[in-house]
């Protein structure tokens, strides 16, 4: 399962870098969109990268998840920024 487990680093690594530095501020919606479009992209050279097949997808992403949650985020944050992972860059065949 090591692959599973760097794969939702590099996740949770790429988020990092794609959203503001400065949390506490309230981004607009732009914003969000940009940062979430940037996550995306990295997201998905990240499934390439590791070569991460329908489990290993479905476990990178709840471990993904509970990095979010460790890190402070909350719910209704993390709740989207999951489902738009798996809709934009993990479901698809690309």
């Amino acid at each position: 399962m090591g692959k599973v487990t760097d794969a939702s680093v590099a996740l949770a690594e790429a988020f990092f870098r794609s959203i503001p530095a400065n949390q506490k501020k309230k981004m607009s919606e732009g914003e969000w969109e940009n940062s979430l479009k940037r996550f995306h992209r990295e997201a998905l050279e990240i499934r390439k990268r590791y070569g991460l097949g329908f489990l290993s997808r479905a476990l990178a992403t709840y471990q993904f998840q509970k990095r979010l949650f460790a890190a402070g985020f909350d719910a209704d944050i993390v709740r989207k920024v999951v489902f738009s992972l798996v809709l934009n860059a993990f479901v698809s065949k690309a």
